[in-house]
């Protein structure tokens, strides 16, 4: 069955889903607040009204731009808005953890005016684990598929409930039903509600391109004729697939998994390009699953630096060892080979030292010198990349620091796979100072890392997000779960959860902090030392050494920072507000007490 998954048992969330088609699909009742009449034609005209025809497409964060466009909703509007983004993450799974997802649809709900209760099922870790990666194509275009979603609905509830009920009970009517009201649109939703409420019909797959992919690679189609398959089309030809692979190995499967990944995945690398007239002093790069040109992106200590070494040996090398010793070994083996470079951006980095710039040459005659072209490090890796065919890469680190749009001036254009050399609209530029001619090679990667704790995704140049690939790396509390302290019975995973909370509520998703950075605790004491020599300094540079947040953030007792009262200056009786001084109690004791642990998890 379709509702196989190799990675959890998500009989919660099916159940869940049954239980929001009969009371709120067929019904008009409430998933969060069962009793509740919150799925009523009525409410979905409103939030056309309020949303749909309100839509802000500026700057700006998601939930916040949301809660601005609801201001004139009702309270049945927003809690209806609430489950609503229930049902948007109810299949993402690492993208949003569930504390975030549980977070996201309290704080929707509460602009209503009310506070949902701590005990919904719906809201259960088990429940909110999630599916599969919906991307961050998804995750960036919530806006459009909130849209469809609404829009869809609004029509759902127009049909009489007799008619609304022998549509859920109909997989292949509601997917056509559905695709009709994306009006042509290429949204997610197409596949992923489909899917949720009809686990034995269609596969956890968020993507057609996935789709297609796989029925090329178990040869159900050809590439072209798969590449002609309505949606509809794709869903009816791998529920076929499905039952054939298990009765033929007599056994669920799962097409994320195993041996049956590696089918359809090798059919992704192989498979033909289009290209122009062919240039013959353009290397032949060797085959690569991975986008040219990709970002990783995330807050302090998610891994983003090994990711980008890991990557670059994946790219070079076709795959990458399993053990992260080994990872850094073939990663300083090719720097060593001249295939890998690497740069830091910062503020006043400039395009005279990415691209090209003039530098000052001694004369000869040893009197005075010359100003002459020197390459900077993205040309060095171009010329490289150009001379020899294997797979080249380049990482930059902290590419958000610089200001992109003077580091790359007009070779920002060059960056886009058909701009390359070789590719139908290869594109050379003349370089401004070399006078020479200057095309990006196909076998050149670029590949950069972001934190998001300097600068939000969303204000990057809109020409720099058009031209990457975004992949996410949130924080991972299961790296640490299997971490335990010689000699304490602490958490890890659940102390960096209980912090991320605090900060996501205090400051957004984008400013939490990273499991990478607890991963080499092996004692209390080290543990103290992370807290206080990274953990620490870190929130009193989000807070601005606003220590009393700071605090609140660390659970609000004295086992970390403890606070102590000034005392009021001469003169100033009666006048002040009262004034503290707060002291890192590892600086004094050289430890933190473990009951500032049990403090900051109480109060989570």
């Amino acid at each position: 069955m379709a509702r196989y998954n190799p990675e959890a048992d998500l009989s919660p969330l099916y159940e869940t889903m049954d239980r929001l088609r009969t009371d709120c699909l067929i019904g008009n009742g409430s998933l969060l607040s069962p009793g509740r009449s919150l799925w009523t034609a009525e409410n979905f005209a409103e939030l056309r009204r309020t949303y749909v025809q309100n839509l802000d497409e500026g700057e700006g964060k998601f939930f916040e731009k949301l809660k601005v466009q609801l201001l004139d909703a009702t309270a049945d509007g927003h809690c209806l808005m609430a489950e609503l983004i229930w049902l948007l993450y109810a299949f993402q799974r690492r993208d949003v953890s569930p504390a975030t997802k549980n977070l996201k649809v309290r704080d929707v709900w509460s602009w209503s005016g009310e506070e949902l209760p701590q005990d919904v099922p719906a809201l259960t870790i088990p429940v909110l684990y999630g599916v599969g990666r919906g991307g961050q194509g998804y995750s960036n275009n919530k806006w459009r598929e909130l849209v469809l979603l609404i829009t869809a609905l609004q029509d759902l509830k127009a049909k009489p409930q007799e008619e609304r009920r022998e549509l859920l009970a109909d997989s292949a009517a509601f997917a056509q039903w559905f695709q009709v009201q994306a009006n042509g649109g290429n949204r997610q939703l197409l596949h992923i509600l489909p899917f949720l409420l009809f686990p034995d019909s269609f596969e956890r797959i968020s993507a057609a391109q996935h789709k297609r992919e796989i029925l090329a690679g178990f040869k159900v189609a050809s590439a072209s004729d798969v590449a002609a398959m309505s949606i509809a089309d794709l869903d009816a030809a791998l529920l076929n697939l499905r039952k054939g692979l298990e009765a033929k190995h007599g056994s669920r499967v799962d097409f994320y998994e195993g041996d049956l990944r590696s089918v359809w995945q090798k059919s992704k690398e192989k498979k033909p390009q289009l290209t122009a007239e062919p240039d013959e002093d353009a290397p032949a790069p060797t085959s690569s699953a991975y986008e040219l040109n990709t970002i990783f992106y995330g807050p302090p200590g998610t891994g983003k630096t090994f990711s980008t070494a890991k990557r670059a040996v994946e790219i070079c090398l076709g795959r990458a060892p399993d053990e992260p010793i080994a990872v850094r070994k073939s990663y300083e083996q090719l720097v060593r080979d001249e295939r890998v470079g690497f740069v830091t951006f910062h503020q006043s980095y400039t395009y005279e030292d990415f691209v090209e710039g003039l530098r000052p040459k001694p004369m000869a005659s040893g009197a005075g010198f010359t100003l002459e072209p020197e390459a900077g490090i993205l040309k060095v890796m171009a010329e490289r990349a150009s001379k020899r065919p294997e797979n080249h890469v380049l990482i930059i680190d902290e590419i958000n620091r610089a200001n992109i749009s003077k580091v790359l001036g007009e070779l920002i254009t060059l960056l886009e796979a058909d701009k390359r050399r070789g590719a139908p609209a290869a594109v050379p530029v003349t370089l401004p100072y070399s006078k020479s001619a200057f095309c990006l090679p196909a076998n050149l990667y670029i590949v950069g890392t972001m934190n998001t704790a300097d600068r939000s995704i969303s204000l990057l140049d809109t020409a720099l997000r058009r031209r990457f690939f975004f992949e996410e790396l949130p924080p991972d509390t299961s790296k640490l779960e299997d971490i335990k302290l010689d000699d304490s019975a602490l958490d890890l995973a659940t102390i960096l959860e209980s912090i991320n909370q605090r900060l996501i509520y205090f400051l957004g998703e984008d400013a939490q902090i990273g499991h990478a950075w607890f991963m080499g605790a092996t004692t209390k004491a080290s543990l103290d030392r992370i807290m206080a020599f990274k953990v620490i300094p870190l929130l009193r540079e989000y807070f601005h050494d606003d220590l009393e947040r700071v605090r609140i953030v660390l659970g609000g007792g004295d086992g970390f920072l403890s606070r102590s009262t000034l005392p009021v200056p001469k003169g100033a009786e009666g006048r002040a507000e009262d004034r503290y001084r707060y002291t890192d109690v590892y600086r004094d004791e050289g430890a933190y007490p473990e009951e500032a642990y049990m403090t900051l998890l109480a109060k989570a």
